[in-house]
């Protein structure tokens, strides 16, 4: 009689040693675990400042040998406002933006940086290209429409073809770049200060709207009002969807959509938001109708979809006592845990 087969046993998996909070919550209070400290956001700032200095000495430092090196018939000149190059290079560095929110928040706040993107802890990769399916037809009618009722003059720029590429390849990280700092670093710290969710949801909400708006440099209050409608519609798609999918492809397909009519059609250098740039109710309002509708498809899209909203409750878990002494929980009665294991 042959004896049995010793099988190995598996290789135990690495435990998450990140500490989430011990019960479900929403995007905005994911950073309020046991390891939240009231200076942990503070320190996260510091180190997304040094992050975001070393991204530009990178960026600026490296474009400069490009120029040098690249034909300018090709992708023409840093001196040139809306050329591929100085396009590219202020693509990238926003797009570098996706690794200094996680970098800023793993640092301080000693979690994984995936939990920057989702409740899920990772980018919900066929989510997004759900809410990317039905935000798109919204924003193809939009600026379809917008061609017509508002056109340009018509003109391609030089090297359109190169720019298209861009507009499709490069755009979509500029735009989550965005979103990882405005709708995902922002409102996880600053969100982690409120005990209560709906106070922590008004109040990022808020903040990430008037910032966003303010970054693009125009003092315009409808301009302000008109960009701050994405932010806001991006800040209700997070917390009702547990992530920043929603956000980001409302986000590519606006900047993807405006790139390509402009680039193909007229308009390119207009398209760009500066300290000029001006606008009036009847930019606001038509935006304000085409982000309320993305909105509504994204919540019938993610009750069918069945998307998670919250965090899981750690699986294997002790009772840990509450680090916050005297401050609230919602709801008062929740406790802390802590995985086994390290």
């Amino acid at each position: 009689m042959h004896p049995a087969p010793v099988v190995p046993a598996p290789r135990p998996r690495r435990v998450d040693r990140t500490l989430l909070p011990g019960r479900p919550v929403a995007y905005h209070q994911l950073l309020r675990g046991p390891r939240w400290r009231w200076w942990r956001p503070i320190l996260s700032f510091a180190v997304l400042l040094g992050l975001l200095v070393a991204l530009m000495i990178v960026v600026f430092g490296g474009y400069p040998g490009l120029d040098l090196l690249l034909p300018d018939r090709w992708v023409g000149s840093l001196d040139e406002e809306f050329s591929p190059l100085s396009t590219n290079q202020g693509d990238v560095l926003l797009a570098g933006l996706i690794l200094v929110s996680m970098g800023a928040t793993a640092v301080a706040h000693k979690v994984r940086p995936r939990w920057v993107s989702s409740v899920a802890g990772g980018l919900r990769w066929r989510w997004l290209g759900r809410c990317l399916l039905v935000t798109a037809p919204v924003w193809v009618l939009y600026l379809g429409l917008g061609s017509v009722l508002d056109p340009v003059e018509p003109g391609r720029p030089q090297h359109w073809v190169l720019l298209l590429v861009m507009a499709v390849v490069v755009t979509p990280f500029q735009a989550a770049g965005e979103e990882y700092l405005f709708r995902g670093w922002l409102v996880q710290n600053l969100g982690s200060y409120f005990a209560r969710p709906v106070a922590g949801l008004v109040v990022t909400t808020v903040v990430s709207a008037a910032l966003f708006g303010l970054a693009h440099g125009s003092p315009d209050p409808w301009v302000l009002l008109s960009i701050a409608t994405l932010a806001v519609a991006a800040c209700l798609a997070n917390w009702r969807t547990g992530g920043l999918e929603a956000g980001i492809a409302m986000h590519v397909v606006n900047n993807v959509g405006v790139g390509l009519v402009t680039i193909t059609y007229g308009g390119y250098t207009d398209s760009f938001v500066d300290g000029a740039t001006t606008g009036s109710p009847w930019d606001f309002f038509p935006g304000l109708v085409v982000h309320a509708i993305a909105v509504a498809l994204i919540l019938w899209q993610a009750r069918r979809a069945g998307v998670q909203r919250r965090t899981p409750a750690p699986a294997g878990a002790v009772e840990l006592p509450s680090p916050y002494g005297s401050v609230p929980l919602d709801p008062p009665d929740a406790t802390w845990y802590a995985p086994l294991g390290r």
